[in-house]
This record gives C-alpha cells, sequence and structure tokens, in this order.
C-alpha cells in the first residue's frame, strides 16, 4: 500500500463520500475543492434572516448512502409532507400517498381510481432502458398529465420524455418509499456536516492539472466539465439547467406545507412551496417565504404572472429574495443511455459523480463511494 495520500479533486458529494469511504478504511485522504466551501451543487446562503438552497432540493433521509452515512440525527431534520397539490382554474387538488392520506384517491381531478391502481402495478413491473419514463406513464391519462408529468418534471428538470424509463422509476420508488425533508439550517447541511468527519481537506484549492499529484492515486469527483477538462475526455453527458425563484409573501399567505404544481401547465413555473411552512427557519420570525422552480429561460414577470394563477393571489408587491440560475444543475440520462460499470480511468486514476450513476443524491453519494472501494480493490 502507498504511504502517499490519496488525493480527492472534488468536495461535493461524490468527493466527500470517496473521501469519507477511503479514510474509514485506513487510508491517508486529503481532498482539495476549487471554491471556499463543500457541497457543490447542495449549498444554502443566509441572507438577511432567510435560508436560501441553491436550487429547490429535499434531502432523502431513506437514500440507502444517507442511511448509510447515519447522518440524519445530526441535522435536525425537518421532515416533508407526504402530499402534493395540483392547481387547476382557480381551485387546488390535494394527492398525498394512499398509505397517510387514503380519501385523496378518490379525488378524479387528479386521475382515476383506475389510473392509480395502474400506476401501482407499473411501481411493479420492469422497464426497459431503451423507453423512456414518460412513454410509460402516458398511457395513465390524467393522473399522468396533471400530476405526474408536472412532479417529474420538477424531479428531473427535464420533460419525461427525455428520460430512461430505468433510471425514472428508480427515482420514483425512491420517493414513494422515502422520507423526503430538510435540516433546519438547509440543504448545505449536509456535505458541511459530512465535512467534519475529515481529517484533511483544502478549499480554495483550484486545481488546473493532475500532473500537480504525480505518482499519487487520484479520484476525479467534480462536475462533469471539469471532471472532462482533467481527463481528457472528449464527450459530455447533456445537463439540465433551472433557476429558483425566492419571493418573501405575506406570514398569513397560507398555511400549506405541500408542493404545488399546475396541473394545467399554463406558465414556465413547474413547482412552488412556501418552504419556510416546511422549515421554519427559513424566513425570519412573522415573514415567510416561498420557492419556485423553472427550467426554462423566463422573466420575473411571467413568474409572477403564472404565481397568480397557480396560487390565485395577487403577486406584484412580493419582493424578490434571490434569484438562483443554475445552468448545469442535473444530468439527464436518456432512454438507451449505458453506463460504465468501472470508475477506473487509468492506472490510480477514477472519476465519481451523479453523472456516473443516477441523477441524485444518492447517486453522487454512490458513485464516490464506489470509486474509493475500486481504488482500495486496485
Amino acid at each position: 500500500m502507498s504511504d502517499k495520500p490519496v488525493v480527492v479533486i472534488g468536495g461535493g458529494l461524490a468527493g466527500l463520500s470517496a473521501a469519507l469511504t477511503l479514510q474509514e478504511a485506513g487510508r491517508d485522504v486529503e481532498l482539495f475543492e476549487g471554491s471556499d466551501r463543500v457541497g457543490g451543487r447542495v449549498a444554502t446562503d443566509h441572507i438577511d434572516g432567510f435560508t436560501l438552497d441553491r436550487g429547490f432540493q429535499l434531502i432523502n433521509a431513506r437514500y440507502p448512502e444517507i442511511e448509510r452515512l447515519n447522518i440524519i440525527d445530526e441535522l435536525e431534520f425537518q421532515s416533508a409532507s407526504r402530499t402534493i397539490e395540483v392547481s387547476m382554474g382557480n381551485k387546488r387538488y390535494s394527492l398525498g400517498d394512499p398509505r397517510s392520506n387514503p380519501l385523496s384517491a378518490f379525488n378524479f381531478q387528479t386521475g382515476t381510481l383506475v389510473e392509480k391502481l395502474k400506476f401501482a402495478l407499473y411501481l411493479l413491473s420492469s422497464s426497459s432502458n431503451q423507453s423512456s419514463v414518460g412513454k410509460e406513464l402516458e398511457h395513465l391519462g390524467n393522473l399522468y398529465q396533471r400530476v405526474l408529468r408536472p412532479f417529474l418534471t420538477g424531479v428531473f428538470l427535464a420533460d419525461p420524455d427525455l428520460i430512461s424509463a430505468v433510471q425514472g422509476k428508480g427515482l420514483i420508488r425512491s420517493f414513494i418509499s422515502g422520507k423526503p425533508g430538510l435540516p433546519r439550517l438547509g440543504a448545505g447541511a449536509l456535505p458541511e456536516r459530512m465535512a467534519t468527519r475529515l481529517k484533511k481537506f483544502h478549499l480554495n484549492s483550484q486545481v488546473d492539472s493532475l500532473a500537480q499529484f504525480p505518482g499519487r492515486e487520484v479520484i476525479v469527483a467534480t462536475d462533469v466539465t471539469t471532471s472532462a477538462q482533467l481527463l481528457d475526455i472528449p464527450n459530455v453527458p447533456k445537463l439540465a439547467p433551472c433557476t429558483t425563484w425566492y419571493h418573501e409573501v405575506p406570514a398569513d399567505f397560507s398555511d400549506s406545507k405541500n408542493l404545488l404544481l399546475d396541473g394545467e401547465r399554463r406558465g414556465p413555473v413547474v413547482n412552488s412551496i412556501v418552504i419556510s411552512n416546511l422549515v421554519a427557519s427559513y424566513a425570519p420570525t412573522n415573514r415567510a417565504l416561498l420557492s419556485s422552480t423553472t427550467i426554462e429561460y423566463t422573466s420575473e414577470s411571467e413568474v409572477r404572472r403564472h404565481l397568480a394563477q397557480m396560487w390565485g393571489v395577487q403577486t406584484q408587491t412580493w419582493p424578490l429574495v434571490a434569484k438562483y440560475e443554475i445552468p448545469k444543475a442535473l444530468p439527464i440520462f436518456s432512454p438507451g443511455n449505458v453506463l460504465t460499470a468501472s470508475s477506473k480511468m487509468g492506472e490510480g486514476l477514477f472519476i465519481a459523480g451523479d453523472f456516473r450513476s443516477s441523477a441524485s443524491q444518492n447517486g453522487a453519494l454512490l458513485s464516490g463511494r464506489l470509486a474509493a472501494l475500486e481504488l482500495l480493490k486496485s
């Protein structure tokens, strides 16, 4: 075994997972992160008393890799509602997990009972990687068009017709069986807490070439573009963009903790939630914070117009607290996409990232752990 520390480049979830796996196996590890914080795309800002995640995201406490870390109890985790609401016309309709909200299954505005039973059967079936999750679900009529399609568009940040059926079904199942929520201090608390377990990591340490680490084993766990540059990879996966809009809304605006979708797709907003109802610390006392997501270029006036339709209120006076444009938010796993099993890119050289496994926090964590395990076996 080499006495030189293994180098992990990138302090996102994949890099942190790789470094912790190596450290637990007794290897000396150094992690290098180019920015002033760990977390990559999982980051949180605290501005004027508001907690602002860079992009709307929930953490699934039942993701296998999250459970493996045994970290949820350290995050002051607040569980999210298992019910979503669908805006149609000037009304909103609820649909929830039948185990906790059985009556919502009989609301035909969100799909017939037959469609919902067919969806349950779909979850038990196998899928083809050559098909898209949209094609596999389109036979579900209103359940798909009014609920599943807008919901999944927000999950994948892309039209479900563009997403592999295998990848899509895997993430749907994880939501059905999961426990989504957020830490009291924001999603960024997860990578920050992971970093406290590391013995050696360096922030503000930009790596421009692997020649900086001669004779050392390296795991590259940066964003896909930087990985391609460092490893001279000619083709990179497609990446989905998104924009998260944060508006301050009246404190008595709504008491709902549920994610709101537009069943009629009347504008650019794919989902919206009063995030401070889910986690009170996201807004100062007697104030409220609304988080909304778009995936295509649009103006704030168009977002306000659409939010007015979805929520049934006037929106002109809402202060815009922050806007986060994220051009490379998630990898898109298209139908027919075949993932390479090995993370080894050369002698003593490995790669990790959610683009290697699945477009989720679990995918990022898993890819990092598997890259570390492959390095250890080599």
